[in-house]
């Protein structure tokens, strides 16, 4: 198997194809451009019989890179930028550049690391939905603003006047782009998922589109895993086997989302409020305890989606 890894840049890419046995075979050096790209992809598809192509996420900078190599009918791995990162700092050179970065991001696509990415993945509507939560804290962001000016400013009312009208226009295009986000989703499956308590209007479209299709997964450890909420595991030796803080190598606008269900789901669900509680007995924090929680949700998400099945809650 050969892997191209490409560090991507707005209006750049710079590649290192590696072979089976690690070794750097090639580099390349292209336009992030669909001109540029479909040649050196297509010529790289010819020679070699089995070859994947991979890069960091970076906004939307790979999207061009991803749809090409799906058209050629090249596997797309899109790695977490953190994984990435601990893999150059466990090298002996520790050296950063786009080149060391490209080859870096081609050893950990072949070590099997990142999401295959579909056609799906790559729908307009995962940046629509982010869009909104973007709006959103922008939105935050102003209030907290007014709130700080309002003394300052009390005889400035047309400067008040200004900051509120900003905030009602970024409100509506708010509401905009989750409606159309939410309008793209499969509705069957939104009420299938609004049926477990803590998940609602909001959070179950960007759960389910921040997860793609979860019948990709194998099992719910593998969606964990994928949302980042699996702990990191501390051993030494024989005596000691405990775990760390959640390794956040997944998706974390699905993260956010999960957490927020989680601390509804905790007082309405009696299995979530008896399975916080105890974590909160045996001395976990409330945000540990929380993220204990938004695990139990994830796996209930898993089997009500898997099954076709609404969640019946259990007293």
């Amino acid at each position: 198997m050969h892997v191209v890894g490409f560090d991507v840049a707005k209006d750049s890419l710079v590649g290192a194809r590696i072979d089976r046995s690690g070794q750097v075979k090639e580099r390349l050096e292209l336009h992030n451009t669909r001109a540029t790209i479909v040649p050196v992809l297509t010529e790289l598809r010819l020679r070699y019989k089995h070859l994947v192509v991979a890069s960091e996420a970076t906004g939307d900078y790979h999207r061009m890179l991803a749809l090409t190599c799906l058209e050629l009918g090249i596997p797309f791995r899109l790695l977490n930028p953190l994984t990435v990162k601990r893999y150059i700092r466990t090298s002996i050179r520790k050296r950063k550049t786009d080149k060391t970065d490209a080859e870096a991001i081609a050893h950990v696509a072949a070590q099997g690391e990142g999401t295959v990415l579909t056609v799906a993945s790559l729908t307009n509507s995962k940046p629509i939905l982010r869009t909104s939560v973007s709006l959103t804290e922008m939105s935050q962001s102003l209030e907290l603003m007014q709130q700080r000016l309002a003394p300052l400013l009390e005889h400035d009312t047309e400067l008040l006047q200004a900051l509120s009208n900003c905030q009602q226009q970024l409100g509506k295009a708010t509401v905009q782009f989750r409606e159309v986000a939410s309008a793209k989703c499969d509705q069957q499956l939104i009420a299938l998922l609004r049926s477990i308590p803590g998940i609602g209007e909001r959070t179950a479209p960007a759960i389910l589109i921040e997860l793609g299709d979860i019948a990709r997964f194998t099992g719910p450890r593998q969606v964990i895993g994928y949302a980042g909420l699996d702990p990191r595991v501390m051993q030494s030796g024989s005596t000691l086997n405990r775990y760390g803080h959640i390794t956040k190598r997944g998706a974390p606008h699905l993260r956010r989302a999960l957490y927020m269900s989680a601390t509804i789901a905790k007082r309405h669900d009696p299995v979530c409020r008896a399975l916080y509680e105890k974590k909160r007995a045996e001395g976990k924090r409330y945000k540990e305890a929380i993220l204990v929680v938004a695990r139990k949700l994830l796996r209930i998400i898993y089997a009500v989606w898997m099954s076709g099945e609404p969640y019946e809650v259990r007293y």
